[in-house]
């Protein structure tokens, strides 16, 4: 259950977290995510497995989300100047840190398998205020053989513009600003992730370090085993 439900949405998260360059410098960002398609029962029921919220931390290249869920959390660094993606899951309750390791290609590669998708970017003229700034719709369409899943994005040329690599370059190339909000479908489901406050300030040197004690494993298969340990 685990690895079906927490793995892939925060997979969401990581990878739509990932800054580039933009006016803004440093700083962090406060998400909060919604399932709008449980109905109450079901999200009382799943209330400690699934996420609520997200904390993105970004300077000048690097960036480091911050998930919460059970017995701890989970973590993505990323650091553009050595090409890495680091996948963490900090267990509090039974003192355990779990890492693996994913250079640029291994990520490209593995988005490309999941989908092998062709997309398509509608741009909208509607607009709503998310967080105090103004959101432009886009409406994007991925085409896997004969099925069409369809996702709304919210951006903003004010906030950081998001580098997802692969496919979702296509995406984000026609988005002129980073991401406010987003539906997108995962897992059998949707998932609403949404600026609650973006506050500029200054990030330590030390959020874009994997830290100590950390057990090094291949990839999120032996990870999701670490946790259920």
């Amino acid at each position: 259950m685990i690895k079906r439900i927490i793995l892939p949405i925060a997979f969401i998260v990581f990878t739509q977290i990932l800054f580039a360059q933009s006016p803004i410098k440093q700083g962090k960002i406060f998400y909060e995510m919604n399932f709008p398609d449980l109905t109450l029962e079901q999200k009382q029921m799943m209330a400690s497995m699934l996420p609520k919220d997200a904390t993105a931390y970004f300077k000048e290249g690097k960036t480091r989300v911050e998930t919460p869920m059970p017995f701890g959390k989970l973590i993505m660094i990323r650091n553009n100047a050595n090409k890495e993606f680091i996948f963490a899951f900090n267990n509090v309750e039974k003192k355990k840190k779990i890492a693996f390791i994913k250079t640029d290609e291994e990520v490209k590669s593995a988005l490309a398998d999941s989908t092998k998708a062709m997309i398509k970017v509608e741009l909208t003229k509607e607009t709503k205020m998310i967080a105090g700034y103004k959101g432009t719709k886009a409406i994007v369409k991925a085409i896997i053989k004969s099925d069409t899943i369809e996702s709304e994005y919210w951006f903003c040329r004010e906030i950081p513009k998001i580098n997802m690599g692969n496919e979702q370059d296509e995406i984000f190339s026609k988005l002129n600003g980073g991401i406010l909000e987003y539906t997108v479908n995962q897992a059998g489901m949707r998932v609403t992730m949404k600026i609650r406050q973006l506050v500029i300030d200054e990030i330590s040197d030390n959020l874009f370090e994997l830290g100590t004690n950390y057990k090094i494993v291949k990839n999120e298969e032996e990870l999701a085993d670490e946790m259920l340990k």
